[in-house]
């Protein structure tokens, strides 16, 4: 994250200004109906003194529907415990940027922070920690990297690199157009890390050169970084209409850089993303871009129907030499089909040309030297180290001995003291415990919980005033492999009992398990795993405003167990369109809607004439269909019937491959289960033949 103004950027019509709170949308001088807090964003009564959602004191005025509130509320605080802010590096219309201290390794970072108005959105929480997870795979050097990212008091964070240094864009404004050698040696490091992404599966959208970061003091000359993987696609859901489902026409990008079937709204792929590379590339070398217009339709329908000029044309005196011309033609041509058709292709023929004047400079071994002990200076001299991926690794590693070290140093001492005892403890056939043992409220001392193993527990004791009891479990997957689990806990009578798995070393949940209310138990029926340790926490569904609940004389009882799923049956996780599970017209899957908010798509695998889905109910559930029409993002909803019946979709005429997909969901209830662990409903595509 570099940091200068990354995300200074705000939207249209809607701007910040330092210590200041937008109220009332385009309009900035309407007298505002509501103060909105500036740590929250939530609404409060114009003379309420603190936030009723955080309690922050509101000290400043409102001013023309502004907040003057002095120095930024946040500065000081530390988030998730270990994340000290420093500095607000920029504002945009997803959310702001600090400089933070990781306060156990003592070395900076930079932290996004989601504007309170979206971290409390479910739809783009959601994407937020599917995008996070994907994003927090990428380790290409050339890739910024994103060390931690959760959800701490309100706030959805993202931690990742703090990078010293200016944007391509601003050395662009600064030093004007730049050689070609130079533009090729930064292109070909940006296709490697854009390469990665793709080959799992991450297409970035949004390529330009302010999101290509030039270090102050990197490892190499001109040594770049690429950011802002996954969060086009993150800004894409809270724009489109269809929250529930990733919309394949929804046009997001920056115009002079889009390429011309995502201006059309069709499927984006990683094509679109070496166009975007071309004319990336156009603009630094030339020091323009490739189309311009008075307006972003001008240059947008330009993309769309104008020839590209050869950069060596566009600046004649730039001496640009002819194979700028012809990478930068082949990158931009309109129909995907004709251009490089990976990022691969385009950083070999950009090697080749660095090759043929010997400025490679080690470039095409593709083993860049990542970037180690940096430091920024401070205006009193002081060095202050810039955390990397193996600080962060060293510290989770040394956590982990410490913990081991601790645990042996005990053993050793009660071994000391009672060894006779303890060798004939150890030499007696051993039980399998059926019971919790406290403490285990903590994930540094969980109880291992055995698949298929009743464990009996309690929520006793409140640890604080604003802290109920809670139960940490250990769940071991040797091997790692890919498993369905069926996961259940019994109710309490005066609690409403919640729980939430997590996977080893992500500090973000994977599921969270609210569906039932007091008294109810919580189950997912098939969640599926595949790393070797998962944690389960067991608590209760707390509010704040009253003391959490206390129990000591009713228990509960916690289970998991590895299904195996029968043929026909829904493989989890399928709640997007990226994810959605293939069915074929004539067949029928049987699935459940498992957990509050579960979602099941399924997309047609194969060409089929007219094709009709048919969808049976739930006893306890108002089911909803939805029909996806890939191509032309058309949503069409069926919800004809109440709980308890099926569904029936009207007639799709033609239906190709892929073009068309179904959504199986619930209707939230008031009041009630907004799931069903028991029952399974069927989804039958049905291709009628011509009379």
């Amino acid at each position: 994250m570099r940091q200068g103004d990354d995300d200074r950027r705000a939207d249209a019509g809607n701007e910040t200004q330092p210590g200041g709170v937008v109220y009332g949308g385009p309009d900035r001088r309407r007298a505002p109906t509501l103060q909105e807090c500036p740590v929250c964003q939530r609404g409060n009564a114009l003379d309420a003194r603190f936030c009723a959602g955080c309690g922050h004191p509101f000290d400043g005025e409102i001013v023309d529907g502004v907040y003057e509130g002095g120095a930024d509320p946040l500065l000081g605080r530390v988030i998730a415990d270990r994340y000290r802010i420093e500095e607000l590096l920029g504002r945009g219309g997803m959310g702001v940027v600090y400089r933070v201290e990781h306060v156990r390794i003592g070395k900076l970072m930079a932290m996004k922070l989601l504007h309170g108005a979206l971290a409390r959105e479910k739809d783009v929480i959601k994407r937020f920690k599917r995008e996070a997870e994907a994003v927090s795979r990428l380790d290409h050097p050339n890739t910024v990297q994103v060390f931690d990212f959760g959800q701490s008091e309100g706030m959805m964070y993202l931690v990742m690199e703090y990078l010293p240094g200016r944007d391509l864009g601003q050395l662009v404004k600064d030093s004007g157009a730049l050689d070609f050698a130079r533009v090729a040696r930064i292109g070909a490091q940006v296709c490697g890390s854009v390469q990665q992404a793709h080959e799992l599966g991450i297409i970035h959208r949004d390529l330009k050169p302010e999101n290509v970061m030039v270090l102050e003091d990197g490892p190499t000359e001109d040594f770049v970084k690429v950011l802002d993987f996954g969060l086009a696609k993150l800004r894409e859901s809270e724009e489109a209409a269809e929250k529930s489902i990733t919309r394949a026409g929804s046009i997001l990008g920056t115009p002079y850089y889009m390429a011309p079937e995502h201006i059309r709204g069709e499927m984006v792929d990683a094509r679109s993303d070496v166009y975007a590379m071309g004319a990336l590339m156009y603009k630094a070398v030339t020091g323009v871009p490739p189309f311009w217009a008075t307006t972003p339709v001008g240059v947008l329908t330009m993309h769309l129907t104008e020839e590209l000029e050869p950069p060596s044309l566009r600046a004649p005196k730039r001496d640009i030499p002819k194979e700028a011309d012809a990478i930068l033609g082949r990158a931009m041509e309109k129909d995907p089909a004709d251009r490089y058709q990976d990022m691969e292709e385009l950083r070999a023929d950009l090697l080749d040309f660095l090759a043929a004047i010997g400025a490679d400079g080690g470039l095409e071994s593709g083993k860049l030297a990542r970037v180690k002990g940096a430091s920024l200076p401070t205006k009193s001299g002081r060095q202050r180290k810039l955390a990397t991926r193996g600080d962060v690794d060293e510290f989770e590693r040394q956590i982990r001995r410490r913990s081991l070290l601790t645990s042996f140093l005990a053993v050793l001492l009660v071994a000391g003291v009672v060894a006779g005892g303890v060798y004939a403890f150890l030499r007696r056939p051993q039980e399998q415990p059926t019971t919790e043992t406290e403490p285990n409220n903590e994930l540094t001392e969980p109880n291992d919980l055995p698949a298929g193993v009743t464990f009996t527990a309690y929520l006793g004791r409140r640890l604080a005033s604003d802290r109920s009891d809670a139960d940490i479990y250990r769940l071991s997957n040797p091997g790692g492999g890919r498993r369905t689990v069926r996961v259940e806990v019994t109710g309490i009578p005066n609690m409403d009992i919640t729980f939430e798995l997590y996977r080893q070393g992500i500090t973000t949940p994977l599921l969270t398990a609210d569906s039932g209310g007091i008294g109810q138990p919580e189950v997912v029926p098939n969640f599926v795993i595949d790393g070797d340790t998962y944690y389960l926490r067991v608590r209760e569904f707390w509010e704040s405003g009253r003391l959490p609940t206390e129990n000591v004389s009713d228990p509960y009882t916690v289970r998991w167990q590895v299904v195996e799923p029968a043929e026909g049956d829904e493989a989890e996780v399928n709640d997007s369109i990226e994810r959605a599970q293939d069915i074929e017209a004539g067949e029928t899957v049987r699935g459940y809607i498992g957990w509050g908010g579960d979602e099941d798509v399924y997309c047609l695998a194969g060409d089929a004439g007219e094709l009709v889905a048919r969808l049976t109910g739930i006893s306890t559930l108002d089911l909803v269909l939805t029909r996806i029409a890939r191509t032309t993002d058309r949503v069409t909803v069926f919800d004809d019937h109440g709980p308890g019946e099926g569904e029936e979709t009207d007639a799709v005429e033609t239906a190709r491959a892929g073009a068309v997909c179904y959504q199986v969901s619930a209707r939230r209830p008031k009041e009630g289960l907004g799931n069903n662990a028991d029952e399974r409903y069927e989804l039958t595509l049905e291709e009628r033949t011509a009379p």
